[in-house]
């Protein structure tokens, strides 16, 4: 058991060796420990200033309160602010889709039979709306035209004598209205015999590209044979099924951007054409057509494509992404109050490299937050802060016309502390709804 203790004791003594040592090469070390609560303020303080008098010149005095600079000396704390402004979320939709034509017919024949006489494409043409495809034996039903042609003209022929005789009082008018029923009877024999005759060519429905013909000459077809499928793909449909809760930010025309998986080089274009009007219940969502255009003759029916739909945001607070600091509750960022440091809780709705978008109710459009010296902060802590932005900024506390006050405002010999403290000074970057949004110089400072 002594052993252990002795153990334990020489562990410690270690780490209070390394610690110490680690404050005499690094000064900023011992800042950070004067700046914190801990107990026994006034010996650690003791031992700090005797292992590194640099870390003890900034924190000469600890009995002041907590207003007091980052290491309880007499200067404000620098630190680089930006300001807080209003930004809109990118929401976009992701979805894979599958391709269709845009019309797709299969060729059967009409309620009609027989033998394959002559097959007039071949697969892959492109075909025009009423082109024959295919014809079929036709002989008996040209004889069967034939046959009402001569009735018809037999009935005509009757129907002028009998009109003669009824001049002539020799034929009474029942006889005169039966002989033309007999005429219009014979008439519609005949028309039922050239259709039957023009269902032994089989013609294409619409313009499109044939595909594989799945007949030869000779070969016997009834009204259930496929003869060919034909595509129109100058344009294809993209079926997609949209979850539910999207459905309210959709509309028919709604731009969207796909990429084949296949060609995933190539983007086209394209909008939504159709928005089913039911929701599947078992899935929750609803299918949706887009369309875009076949550059080409590129793109196939069946192909799957990924695609992107920009929707409209919401408006949220937005600032650097040094601005958040991370502790057991949550996020939150030092907002300036009156020249102080007062911790703001955030909750993060969207992360990108140059910006983050957060909720706080304690947070409003103009607010300066802390983007360079977070390290170093503490609720009540004045500070010397630089804005980063050239033009003044407005003050949630101020008035429409009032600017931020002298004692929060850009000053360089402050900027050159806190670059000698470790912070880099940042420059003037791209802008962003009316607010400058900066970029870095060197943000391994911080």
């Amino acid at each position: 058991m002594v052993g252990f203790i002795k153990q334990i004791l020489v562990t410690v003594v270690i780490l209070i060796i390394g610690l110490a040592g680690l404050v005499w090469i690094k000064p900023d070390v011992g800042r950070t420990i004067l700046a914190s609560d801990i107990p026994y303020k006034e010996t650690v303080r003791t031992l700090v200033v005797l292992i590194s008098p640099e870390a003890g010149e900034a924190a000469p005095d600890q009995a002041r309160g907590p207003g007091d600079g980052a290491f309880g000396g007499g200067g404000n704390t620098p630190a680089i602010v930006s300001a807080v402004r209003n930004e809109t979320s990118a929401t976009d939709l992701k979805a894979l889709a599958s391709a269709e034509a845009i019309r797709s017919v299969t060729v059967y024949p009409d309620n009609t039979s027989g033998v394959i006489e002559e097959v007039l494409v071949s697969s892959g043409d492109q075909v025009r709306a009423g082109q024959p495809l295919v014809r079929l034996e036709s002989s008996s039903q040209a004889v069967a035209v034939d046959r009402a042609t001569l009735m018809a003209e037999a009935a005509e022929d009757k129907l002028v004598r009998y009109e003669q005789l009824r001049q002539r009082n020799a034929a009474t008018n029942v006889e005169l209205s039966d002989i033309a029923r007999e005429r219009d009877a014979a008439r519609l024999d005949l028309r039922d015999a050239q259709i039957a005759l023009s269902k032994r060519e089989i013609t294409a429905p619409i313009d499109g590209r044939i595909g594989i013909v799945q007949v030869e000459r000779g070969s016997l077809v009834e009204s259930g044979t496929a003869i060919a499928t034909i595509d129109a793909r100058d344009r294809l449909k993209l079926v997609f099924y949209t979850p539910e809760r999207y459905l309210s930010d959709m509309e028919v025309g709604t731009d969207l951007t796909a990429v084949s998986v296949a060609r995933p080089d190539e983007t086209y274009s394209g909008e939504i054409a159709a928005i089913d009007s039911r929701v599947a219940e078992d899935s929750r969502t609803v299918r949706t057509e887009g369309v875009i255009l076949n550059r080409d003759d590129r793109l196939r029916p069946g192909m799957s494509f990924s695609l992107t739909i920009p929707l409209p945001g919401e408006t949220y607070l937005a600032t650097d992404p040094l601005a958040v600091v991370w502790e057991r509750t949550g996020p939150f960022v030092w907002a300036v109050r009156d020249g102080k440091a007062q911790k703001a809780p955030v909750r993060i709705v969207q992360r990108d490299i140059d910006q983050v978008l957060i909720v706080s109710d304690a947070l409003a459009v103009g607010d300066l937050v802390v983007v360079e010296g977070v390290q170093s902060m503490r609720n009540g802590l004045e500070l010397d802060v630089e804005i980063r932005n050239d033009a003044p900024v407005a003050s949630r506390d101020a008035g429409p016309a009032e600017v931020v006050s002298a004692d929060i405002s850009a000053d360089v010999s402050t900027a050159r502390a806190g670059e000698a403290s470790g912070m880099a000074r940042i420059g003037e970057g791209p802008r962003r709804s009316g607010v400058p949004l900066p970029e870095p110089a060197n943000r391994s400072g911080s």
